[in-house]
């Protein structure tokens, strides 16, 4: 082997350009998938960051009624005790829910976001603070849930590291909390899946008790606001779990007036984070692991040219008595130390391209921080360069060792001009990098114009010139609805002033986040049960709201000051008609159980006010002022560039009250942006890939029909001796070179109509057998291919027939 080695490397160094692109090119090829492998690695395949992470589940419950809209619903407390109470298969119950948080007293006021959680959430997942203590069990109740346990990098960004933190008190929504703990460095909360998306995760960095009161722990159908993460007992099977749990929801039922039916699911709590973002990491694998064969196709092709350059001195070794196991074993070596070195420089490319991902990745990606190149990643980077160098070796090791030396050697022999077989094989690997880049090139359009639609989709709302402003009122003096009130209604007069404001409003949830506070409504004395009665989004907004979103209603007016004192609401046009189906709904009075009910005065045209990907949603807006909510978002039309506006916003709310946080001022065409985000991501790399696969494929092309143009050069000279034209030439090499292209073009796009049947649910209003994706795919494939064709067949036609047919 050693002999064998060396003769490998002195061979490679003698043919210093064919070794460094191949080096070069798996570099690039297996660079990229070890990166994208480090994602769906960190992402799907590795274990989750706790003790024993296969005994961690969620457990959501599931209404049939609701199941088409809300497949997975939470919890409320008092659903939540009875689990503890009857469940024996669980060892311990936790739940969860977000809570953002105003600190104050050191520095500029700060909204943190946080998370409450019940006193056994740290000891579910098996993770200790790494000073001071987890909550206790008597904390979780309020009146006694005044402290707080910091994440490490608010700790260290807001506290300097301090040791002696634990134990003294800081400001939480103006109230004192005793700091008792510290997690450690590196830990995240559990992201788990909410209404608008991923509700908990990266960027928690302060933990509170639950602070539940008894009336929380009533049995009701309501109130669903907690995501619960459980650990099975020792030996028993989620499905167990499942046929108890669905035991006890039967019986919870029938204590609920409403009789909703309740079922649960169990679901492994990797599932529940990993949420929907397995498929589309599977995509981008399946898509960069496609450019990598396209890749060693070409290497074949090369190898294979190489290997016929070298026949003779194949044969020469061959008659001085090596056996073919023997020429097989040089060929396979010299390719797998190619193949080797080409993955050394990928893991290197690697570290660089996946530091360059996790920054353009969206921020709502599951498990993102603990995306690194550990061992199992270069396991994988070291099968992959081997089985890389099998794969681009093994045909020109076979060829090689089956070469007769008696025919290789003899003189004016079929191999002076390019011979049946070889051509098969080279114009079969060519059919098959087509084949791949068809898929790859049809995925990359479907996902285009899926993302020019959803960008492009009728949001019903202008967001051009529109800045956002989040606010949280979580101090104590903001505990009186009318204190609330009059905040933002002080804001929303100063806004109005400032220079180059059209106008300005205030909504309980932006546009474009998701579901928030879903309702059931009905009309007045519905007689319908509860179950049967529409569900609803419902926000609170002020006057001037639509106005600043340019939405023009349908029907009726806006709020107006007015209407203080009056129960009053808007609804969306489809809510509207499956209340009062055909006719008008102004004057008319909505009940959502709540103690008297509302009039309809205005009507809004259906929007797509939660998400562009999503059907419109049911809506109701009420005046902000019939229940101020602790949060809301200020939102301001600017009759110029927005750019300079946020400090004056900002200062605008500080002068207000100085101690109420303001975060970072985005427009709305951010939000929209952050909103599209994964998609974007998704489709920008398959993009990438496809291009390169499309490059990589012309390069085959060019390759092979310049191989066989230069070994059947005799060939050419004989035809035009004997009177062929230039012009039949060029058209004979041309549809010879295009025959494989074709071949693969048909077989590529036959594979990538089975596979629409998995990127269906990627797409957005386009079908994964558009036709449009379908043709333009082969032009831009048949066009590029004929280019690479061209070039040298036309080269052939230049051939001088007596340079050609000279006698060696």
């Amino acid at each position: 082997m050693a002999q064998e080695l060396r003769y490998v490397l002195r061979a490679l160094a003698r043919d210093r350009g064919f070794a460094a692109v191949v080096v070069l090119s798996l570099a690039l090829g297996i660079g990229a998938n070890t990166a994208i492998f480090s994602m769906v690695n960190g992402v799907l395949l590795r274990p989750l960051p706790y003790p024993d992470p296969e005994r961690l589940v969620g457990i959501d419950q599931v209404i049939p009624k609701f199941a088409k809209i809300y497949p997975a619903l939470p919890t409320n407390l008092g659903i939540l005790a009875e689990w503890r109470k009857q469940l024996r298969s669980f060892e311990a119950i936790a739940a969860a829910q977000p809570s953002a948080t105003t600190l104050t007293g050191s520095g500029v006021p700060e909204m943190l976001k946080g998370a409450r959680v019940s006193a056994n959430y740290f000891p579910v997942l098996g993770i200790q603070p790494r000073l001071g203590r987890s909550f206790l069990e008597s904390e979780d109740a309020a009146g006694h849930d005044q402290v707080a346990i910091l994440s490490d990098s608010l700790w260290r960004r807001r506290f300097r590291g301090d040791a002696g933190i634990v134990g003294r008190k800081i400001l939480l929504n103006g109230v004192p909390h005793e700091v008792v703990g510290v997690m450690p460095a590196g830990f995240q909360v559990t992201r788990l899946a909410g209404f608008g998306g991923y509700i908990l995760g990266s960027g928690t960095e302060i933990f509170r008790p639950l602070g539940y009161r008894n009336d929380d722990l009533k049995v009701t159908l309501g109130n669903f606001n907690y995501w619960v993460a459980a650990r099975l007992r020792p030996g028993v099977s989620p499905a167990r779990a499942l046929a108890e749990l669905n035991v006890v929801q039967a019986a919870l039922s029938a204590r609920i007036p409403e009789n909703p039916d309740l079922h649960a699911r169990v679901v492994p709590l990797a599932d529940e984070v990993v949420g929907d973002s397995r498929k589309g990491l599977v995509l981008l694998m399946a898509a960069v692991g496609a450019v990598l064969m396209v890749l060693c196709v070409n290497l074949a092709n090369l190898s294979l040219a190489r290997a016929a350059g070298r026949a003779r001195d194949t044969a020469i070794r061959a008659a001085l008595g090596a056996s073919r196991s023997r020429l097989l074993r040089h060929s396979l070596a010299e390719t797998t130390v190619l193949a080797l070195a080409g993955g050394a420089a990928g893991v290197l490319l690697a570290c660089w391209g996946l530091a360059a991902l996790v920054a353009a990745a969206p921020v709502d990606l599951p498990r993102l921080s603990e995306v690194t190149l550990d061992a199992r990643v270069l396991w994988f980077a070291l099968a992959l360069s081997l089985g890389t160098g099998v794969l681009f070796g093994i045909l020109p090791a076979l060829r090689g060792a089956a070469l007769s030396p008696y025919e290789t050697l003899k003189s004016g022999s079929h191999t002076t001009t390019e011979g049946k077989r070889g051509a098969r094989i080279r114009n079969g690997l060519v059919g098959l990098e087509v084949g791949l880049s068809v898929v790859l090139l049809v995925t990359a359009g479907l996902l285009l114009s899926s993302f020019v639609r959803l960008t492009g989709v009728n949001k019903g709302f202008d967001v051009q010139r529109v800045i956002a402003m989040d606010v949280q009122l979580g101090s104590p003096r903001y505990a009186d609805a009318g204190a609330r009130s009059s905040l933002y209604q002080r804001v929303l007069e100063k806004a109005r002033a400032l220079p180059g404001v059209q106008s300005a409003a205030m909504i309980s949830a932006l546009p474009l986040k998701g579901e928030t506070w879903i309702d059931v409504l009905g009309t007045e004395h519905d007689p319908r049960p509860l179950l049967e009665r529409p569900s609803t989004n419902v926000r609170f907004s002020s006057p001037g709201y639509f106005q600043t979103l340019h939405i023009t209603l349908s029907e009726g007016r806006d709020f107006d000051e007015s209407d203080r004192g009056r129960r009053v609401a808007i609804l969306s046009y489809g809510l509207s008609q499956k209340l009062w189906p055909g006719r008008s709904p102004i004057g008319r009075k909505v009940d959502n159980g709540s103690d008297s009910p509302m009039e309809v005065v205005g009507v809004t045209p259906d929007l797509r006010s939660t998400s562009l990907n999503h059907d419109p949603v049911n809506m109701m807006y009420i005046p902000y002022w019939q229940n101020p909510q602790r949060s809301g978002s200020f939102l301001v039309r600017t009759a110029m560039d927005p750019g300079g506006l946020p400090k004056a916003l900002r200062e605008t709310v500080w002068s207000v009250d100085g101690d109420v946080p303001v975060p970072e001022v985005r427009t709305l065409e951010q939000v929209m942006d952050e909103s599209v985000a994964g998609r974007r991501f998704q489709m920008m790399l398959v993009l990438l890939f496809a291009g390169a696969a499309l490059a990589l494929a012309a390069f085959g092309t060019y390759g092979v029909v310049s191989y066989a143009v230069m070994r059947r050069r005799a060939e050419m000279g004989i035809r035009m001796a004997l009177g062929a034209g230039r012009g039949r030439l060029l058209r004979m090499i041309l549809r010879q070179g295009m025959m494989p292209v074709f071949a693969g073009l048909v077989v590529g796009a036959a594979a990538a109509l089975a596979m629409g049947r998995y990127v269906a649910s990627l797409l957005f209003e386009v079908s994964p057998r558009d036709p449009v994706a379908f043709a333009a795919a082969a032009v831009v494939l048949v066009g590029v291919a004929a280019a690479a064709c061209l070039v040298p067949a036309r080269r052939a036609t230049r051939v001088n027939p007596v340079e050609a047919l000279r006698f060696e």
